[in-house]
């Protein structure tokens, strides 16, 4: 097939081309003709001249960056004008930019990895044909894990706000009502995760809505207003989850060699823990030494039923990871390797952290034994492609 990936550069230490290079990488390994279109003032023109050299058979992008792409003078996107259908690979909840998830044709395929999301994007955005959940493909592919792994240390890349600098956010631009509504939804989040992870924080965003749009919610056939108001609110307090996670492993693991990457730690670099090494923010492109480390990462997926993407990257590499996440909580693969996933007990965190210090070597057969098991799940390229073009047959584009 003919297929192009659209990558978008600006986005903050730039992921997606990475992604981008990543996925060309294993579709040309299946033997298609895969072509990187960046996502700028020239896209639809630039599409249109590949279209009319050899006819492109499928198109994929990042978040639905591109998918709302609308020719002047027309009313349709550029996807249903040229027949070409675009696959959106997301990994926000469509509270975040809604423009970017709406289904305005059958030629827009939108994909979530966890169903929380789709849930609310089928039931907020209108679409004659559904989002999906579960087939989002491996882009990292199977190449040699590194040969060596050295330095005494864990990895910590994350961004963060402070909580408190958060509510002072929301103190300047909300009226007291808002606040006070804010300010309780964000301590239910962090005390959800603080009593092990185990609510996504998704549902105690919808626990804490007025009680007219939270019935509305729950109903499955909300107003356009409730779908409004339940987004705005979502994108307030959604970065709660992620930053007190992120805090709480710092604060946990006090006596433990972290080298930390991002903004927004100064508090934490203020305390001058020897043990504590603080970094400036790398693009992904650059990240990759920070997966050869002999304890491996520590991560944070940014909702308690995912895995991350930085964890899939360090099973590339054969690297080492615990996660924050209650991924799979309940099934076979979590309860079998449960030693590599922890939520908000410092207890926990502080166990399985000493386990690794005592033999990282075994802890990264461990993971490894994981990657085995994510990888014989049915999520190789040619049959991710293979169910892409089900799903099209489904709405009659084939």
């Amino acid at each position: 097939m003919h297929i192009i990936i659209l990558n978008w550069t600006e986005g903050e230490n730039d992921p997606f081309t990475f992604f981008s290079t990543m996925w060309q990488r294993c579709l040309e390994a299946e033997g298609h003709d895969v072509r990187i279109v960046p996502l700028d003032v020239r896209t639809i023109l630039t599409i249109a001249e590949l279209h009319t050299e050899h006819a492109i058979d499928l198109a994929f992008c990042w978040q639905g960056l591109g998918s709302a792409l609308v020719p002047d003078g027309f009313t349709q996107t550029l996807w249903e004008l040229l027949r070409i259908p675009l696959v959106c690979l997301h990994g926000d909840h469509p509270s975040y930019n809604p423009a970017n998830h709406q289904q305005s044709s059958a030629f827009l395929l939108h994909l979530y990895g966890e169903p929380i999301f789709a849930d609310a994007a089928n039931s907020g955005i209108p679409r004659e044909w559904p989002a999906l959940f579960g087939i989002l493909p491996n882009i990292f592919g199977d190449d040699d894990p590194f040969s060596e792994f050295t330095g005494d240390y864990f990895v910590l890349a994350k961004n963060i706000q402070d909580l408190e600098s958060i509510r002072d956010e929301w103190k300047v631009r909300c009226d007291q009502r808002s606040y006070t509504l804010l300010c309780e939804t964000a301590s239910a989040i962090a005390a959800a995760y603080f009593d092990g992870n185990r609510v996504n924080h998704h549902e105690v965003i919808v626990a804490h809505l007025p009680v007219d749009i939270r019935n509305q919610i729950r109903s499955g056939t909300p107003s356009m207003e409730a779908v409004d108001f339940h987004f705005r609110f979502s994108r307030e307090v959604d970065r709660i989850h992620r930053n007190v996670a992120a805090t709480f492993i710092v604060d946990t693991l006090a006596d433990v060699p972290l080298r930390i990457y991002g903004r927004g730690w100064d508090r934490f670099k203020a305390r001058g823990n020897p043990r504590h090494e603080f970094r400036p923010a790398q693009t992904v492109q650059q990240s990759g030494d920070q997966y050869r480390s002999q304890f491996g990462i520590l991560d944070v997926a940014s909702s308690n039923d995912l895995l991350h993407d930085r964890t899939f990257r360090a099973l590339h590499h054969g690297a080492g990871f615990l996660i924050s996440s209650a991924w799979q909580r309940g099934t076979p693969i979590h309860e079998e390797f449960s030693d590599l996933f922890f939520g908000g007990v410092a207890d926990e965190l502080i166990r399985k952290v000493d386990l690794v210090q005592r033999n990282p070597a075994a802890h990264r057969l461990r993971c490894a034994a994981f990657a085995a098991q994510i990888r014989s799940a049915p999520r190789a390229t040619a049959a991710f492609l293979m169910e892409i073009e089900s799903q099209l047959a489904l709405r009659s584009i084939r």
